[in-house]
């Protein structure tokens, strides 16, 4: 997509105007004539989850698209209202049933899929409580070494887990 393209928002949330676009800071965005208001275009913010156990990887089976069918870290969406952490620890309780709690966070990426940026925020985790099993938009949950990983969804986890491969490998090489 070029990157003058962007998501026209058509009428004002505000006061009800048709919007116009005008040059905003070098971007073209949606401007409302009668109030002003002006529609930034603001990243969504995912968490991900890198949960290891004996240097295994617990990831969840996608029942959902995008990449539903393919495997990944467990995580999604921050909310509005809450951070983070607050928001990785939701989501693996949903999609996989467990309690987990945040460790550390590890490298930040932005990616833009389509017309979107994202901002994708990983944590490593610790699983404290319950049995990993298939929640909310899973279909299952494995747990895997650094040289069976399965098929992934999505670029960004990708990378988180050739990081961590190397790590769990470097580690059995000492």
């Amino acid at each position: 997509m070029a990157p003058e393209s962007f998501a026209v928002i058509a009428y004002c949330s505000d006061c009800g105007s048709r919007t116009a676009t005008r040059l905003v800071a070098n971007q073209s965005l949606s401007v409302c004539p009668g109030c002003d208001r002006i529609f930034f275009r603001n990243p969504k913010v995912v968490v991900t989850a890198l949960i290891e156990d004996q240097g295994r990887v617990l990831l969840v089976l996608r029942d959902i698209e995008p990449g539903r069918g393919l495997w990944g870290l467990p995580g999604g969406f921050v909310d509005w209202n809450e951070h983070p952490e607050v928001a990785m620890v939701r989501e693996c309780l949903e999609e996989m049933l467990v309690t987990v709690e945040p460790v550390e966070q590890l490298a930040i990426q932005h990616v833009v899929h389509e017309d979107e940026g994202i901002v994708v925020l990983p944590y490593r985790a610790r699983l404290v409580a319950g049995q990993p099993a298939a929640g909310d938009e899973v279909q299952d949950v494995g747990w895997f070494g650094p040289d069976r990983l399965p098929p992934l969804a999505f670029t960004t986890h990708r990378r988180i887990l050739q990081h961590w491969s190397r790590e769990v490998l470097a580690r059995g090489a000492a």
